[in-house]
């Protein structure tokens, strides 16, 4: 009896610690979230999307807290804007609009908008798909140049008007080492703004004209650019980088992108991280063939959470729905969209609410599932101001850092254009000089040889001069030995060359019984040349032909 007393008064002290262990439980925030279970992800942040009425012609853009909660316009013009991306501080927000015609970024204030807002930051048609970093650049797709590039901005910089190309930072190369020349957009920076990726498409093999997708990621402090595998990413686009501050499960310590790839002719969401050595699915677990889009991680508490766009059924319209990337992949995804907003969304973003925000957060949290609206006390409002000073402060001195930063770029980019600018004048004076030198050196080969033709035709000269001396020296001694010879007597012995004669012409060459040919050797003597025409057979035999053709004709006479 004694012992079963001991029993029941156990078993009621077990009964009433239970409780009070259980509550004390939760006090804790449990390290491993995947053997956690809440009704709902927790959602921190504000989302601005861009949506089409259905008593409007144009896209606009509203605003809500992550839980669907306080929406509101934002803008309402008659033009379209679309693609937000928040800045990291929460404040403004910057977006796609085609109020001069073509697609430009503007940026506008969400809370305290001014007079000037929106204001732009670029001033070339057909840019699109703003995503803004950490580091306050602005990476955006530009078509400028007549085919899709990645272009980077700092919004606040003045005189800052066209941006960087970043391709001109790194040109992207293939493992082949063959530049990649098709169209990229798309651009996502990682947390740390060491990444930046992006999506290219291209036709497809052998003609296909079907737009082939990749994921690809700049390496923007080393300048290289990789494609992630295509075992990983087969159609890759809307690349977005995990910004949480833990590190992805399962992806090896590499930063991860969540990107949609086409499954059974409708989009999903997978992740892999940067050199495809990890990666997995995401929606495509999801109960009911779940359409997913336009992947968005969420800021601070809600780093574990996707956000996408997500249609039940075709013609369905968009709407923004969300799951925890550990729990929730084989759960049906989470609407946040109000049931009020109807019309379907075409693009939107997840950013964090102004650091100096003094609201109180309603949506639940890991630690508080119901959410409180307790106000802080004096002592954690002191620290945050403090806080929220010491930010401001930093800020600014980043602000005054990255302004001297640019400062000295441009004057570093100035002076190498000067720098270019005088070696093209010393290179032109340089060529310039080496002409003017040609042009002596072949004016002085040519007076040398016009200098040596003078010395060879005077050389000449005087060599024909000594020929006609020497002749005439000759001549001179022949007509004085010539004179002695006729001194003495013995002149027909001297120098008495034989006399020769020849037919010179056609009159000279007639004959009495045929012609002699030009040029025939004949005796200077008429008589002698008789003597010889006498003694040619030919000519006696023409002699005896005419003296029988002559006594026949006087035979005919003397007869008649």
């Amino acid at each position: 009896m004694r012992v079963t007393f001991k029993y029941l008064i156990l078993v009621l002290v077990v009964l009433l610690f239970i409780p009070e262990f259980s509550v004390q439980a939760h006090q804790f925030e449990i390290k491993d979230d995947r053997v956690q279970f809440f009704d709902r992800p927790t959602l921190d942040g504000r989302m601005v999307f861009s949506v089409k009425l259905k008593d409007k012609s144009n896209h606009d853009l509203w605003i809500m807290d992550a839980d669907g909660s306080n929406i509101r316009h934002l803008t309402d013009t008659d033009y379209n804007e679309i693609d937000p991306t928040i800045s990291p501080d929460g404040r403004q927000v910057a977006f796609a609009h085609d109020k001069d015609g073509g697609w430009r970024i503007s940026i506008m204030d969400i809370d305290n908008p001014g007079p000037k807002d929106p204001w732009p930051i670029t001033f070339y048609d057909h840019q699109r798909h703003p995503d803004w970093g950490e580091d306050g650049l602005i990476a955006f797709q530009s078509n400028q140049e007549g085919k899709w590039s990645i272009w980077s901005k700092d919004p606040f910089m003045k005189g800052d008007l066209y941006g960087k190309d970043l391709k001109e930072e790194s040109n992207i190369k293939v493992w082949d080492g063959k530049e990649v020349d098709n169209d990229v957009k798309k651009p996502s920076y990682s947390k740390d703004g060491k990444y930046l990726a992006f999506a290219t498409n291209r036709d497809g093999p052998f003609g296909d004209t079907n737009k082939i997708n990749r994921i690809w990621v700049l390496d923007r402090q080393k300048g290289l650019s990789k494609e992630i595998p295509r075992s990983m990413v087969k159609q890759g686009d809307d690349p977005e980088f995990y910004k949480g501050r833990n590190w992805y499960p399962n992806a090896n310590g590499q930063p991860v992108i969540a990107f949609v790839q086409i499954k059974d002719k409708r989009p999903t969401i997978r992740w892999t991280n940067i050199d495809g050595s990890g990666g997995g699915r995401l929606t495509d677990k999801m109960p009911g063939n779940v359409s997913a889009k336009n992947p968005k991680f969420g800021p601070e508490r809600s780093q574990e959470v996707l956000a996408f766009l997500t249609e039940k059924s075709p013609n369905a319209g968009w709407k923004i729905a969300v799951m925890d990337i550990h729990r929730g992949q084989d759960m049906p995804p989470f609407i946040v969209t109000p049931p009020s907003m109807g019309a379907s969304i075409s693009s939107f973003d997840w950013g964090p609410h102004p650091k100096n925000n003094t609201r109180s957060q309603s949506q639940g949290t890991k630690i508080n599932p119901g959410g409180t609206n307790n106000n802080m006390d004096d002592f954690d409002e002191k620290m945050r101001k403090k806080q929220v000073e010491f930010e401001n402060e930093m800020r600014e001195l980043e602000n005054e850092q990255r302004i001297r930063r640019n400062q000295m770029e441009d004057e570093m980019r100035r002076n190498q254009d000067l720098s270019r600018e005088e070696e093209e004048r010393l290179r032109m004076e340089a060529d310039r000089e080496m002409e003017r030198e040609r042009e002596e050196m072949n004016r002085r080969i040519l007076e040398q040889e016009m200098e040596l033709e003078r010395e060879r035709l005077r050389m000449n000269q005087e060599m024909m001069d000594e020929q006609m001396r020497m002749e005439q020296e000759r001549m001179e001694q022949q007509r004085e030995m010539m004179s002695k010879m006729d001194g003495s007597g013995g002149r027909d012995d001297f120098f008495q060359p034989e006399e020769k004669c020849f037919v010179e012409d056609e009159e000279d060459s007639r004959g009495l019984f045929g012609n002699i040919s030009i040029g025939t050797e004949i005796d200077c003597e008429p008589g002698q040349g008789m003597e010889k025409r006498l003694q040619d057979p030919t000519t006696l035999a023409m002699i005896g032909l005419v003296v029988t053709v002559g006594a026949t004709m006087l035979q005919m006479f003397r007869g008649n």
